[in-house]
């Protein structure tokens, strides 16, 4: 017999792959997932429909079905995404032990493991005739792991270990208010989701020009990567699509203000230059052994971020890069406004009327390119020390044009 659709999950790791690909590729079919059975396709694909059931849109693909996500960010106050963190699997000791915990630990009543074991076959247990039965060791595991989550607390009395229950938050309206922003915007906000859940809520009155609802699917991996930076250890990132672990210690973790992407840099060696790793393709993140030159790390970044212009490095040379722009001051002031705000540590020069030399001392030449595209028409001249870079920008510009205009454009006729 076959078995009957579970609507819960084991590995979370499982269904945030899922969700990552139909909510950024979209309109995906059971053949494009190949790492797993279609009968592990069509019962993930079932789940995310459950979960998220208000923002799936199937259409009709050839002989099957492609699903997506789609989000509008200026018509929600809360991130959906935040169901998918409540839908872990447990067993029948899992929910008979949770209820039953709670209702034996009020507050300011300790209990040691054979007290409790006591209390729920006197109380408890007493009341099925089927022969279920607690054991002392599963009690304990239990109890430990409540102890971890923050559920219990213990203390030791002579040879006896007593636990007991910790108090809950409350909440004040300003603090629910101050929540209801920060979970939305930053990080691990799915700790301020699950604050909220256990209070009577006020409404929400926020709504986001820019937010970026993927970053919750990250929120494990970005609490490993945190506890193992304040830690300063090494650790082992398991990534999507790679066998085997990557060695790695981690530095800072960095948010792209364009993309809404998040990074992770840190060095695979020592000694090494930096290097990144995005947060949605690390599946695991285990914690390895302590870094003993992580301060001078720490202190090494920090200098070499004065010339990071995003997420890469070109060749771990720092380029001094000036861009002349021809711009109207009167007409175009918005322009100057928008350099200066969107050009980082850059400088902006006024040399003559309407001329303005734009510098900039950087490691990523080619992660500026977007950038400087966004002034064609404008660029008098670009000086970037570097003359295979510079014949690259202008080759890709005469791609460019030739896609939109006609044939034949070469490099000079830019």
């Amino acid at each position: 017999m076959a078995k009957s659709f579970n609507e819960l999950i084991k590995n979370f790791a499982v269904i945030r792959n899922y969700v990552r690909e139909f909510y950024v590729y979209g309109f995906k079919q059971r053949e494009d997932f190949t790492e797993k059975s279609g009968r592990s396709y069509d019962n993930v694909r079932r789940r995310v429909e459950s979960y998220l059931r208000e923002y799936v849109d199937v259409e009709q693909q050839g002989s099957g079905k492609a699903l997506r996500l789609f989000i509008d960010p200026n018509g929600i106050t809360e991130n959906p995404m935040f169901a998918v963190w409540q839908a872990k699997s447990f067993t029948k000791n899992d929910v008979f032990l949770h209820f039953v915990l709670m209702d034996i630990f009020q507050m300011n009543e300790a209990y040691s493991v054979n007290q409790v074991l006591a209390r729920i076959d006197a109380d408890y247990l007493a009341c099925f005739a089927d022969g279920f039965l607690i054991e002392a060791l599963t009690l304990r595991k239990k109890l430990a792991e409540y102890v971890e989550l923050g559920v219990l607390q213990r203390e030791s009395r002579g040879r006896e270990v007593y636990f007991s229950r910790v108090a809950g938050v409350v909440l004040s309206d300003r603090a629910k208010m101050a929540l209801q922003f920060f979970k939305e915007m930053a990080p691990l906000g799915v700790l301020g989701h699950y604050l909220l859940q256990q209070e009577k809520a006020l409404d929400s009155v926020f709504s986001y020009k820019h937010y970026f609802v993927m970053h919750v699917l990250e929120e494990q991996v970005c609490f490993d990567l945190l506890g193992a930076i304040r830690a300063e250890r090494w650790v082992l990132l398991s990534l999507y699509g790679r066998e085997r672990a990557v060695r790695f210690m981690p530095v800072k973790l960095l948010v792209s203000a364009q993309s809404g992407r998040r990074y992770v840099v840190g060095k695979s060696k020592r000694g090494q230059f930096f290097a990144f790793h995005r947060l949605d393709q690390i599946e695991f993140v285990e914690l390895d052994e302590v870094a003993t030159d992580f301060e001078v790390d720490v202190a090494h970044f920090d200098e070499v971020r004065k010339f990071m212009w995003s997420a890469g490095f070109d060749r771990r040379v720092v380029h001094e890069l000036r861009v002349t722009l021809c711009i109207d001051e009167v007409r175009e002031s918005y322009m100057l406004e928008r350099i200066r705000n969107e050009g980082r540590h850059g400088t902006l020069t006024r040399v003559t009327v309407n001329r303005f030399v734009y510098a900039i001392a950087t490691y990523d030449l080619n992660g500026m390119k977007p950038f400087l595209r966004t002034f064609i028409g404008r660029i008098e001249k670009i000086d970037a020390q570097d003359d295979a870079w510079e014949r690259q920008f202008y080759a890709e510009l005469a791609d460019m044009y030739r896609l939109y205009f006609e044939e034949g454009t070469m490099v000079g006729d830019i």
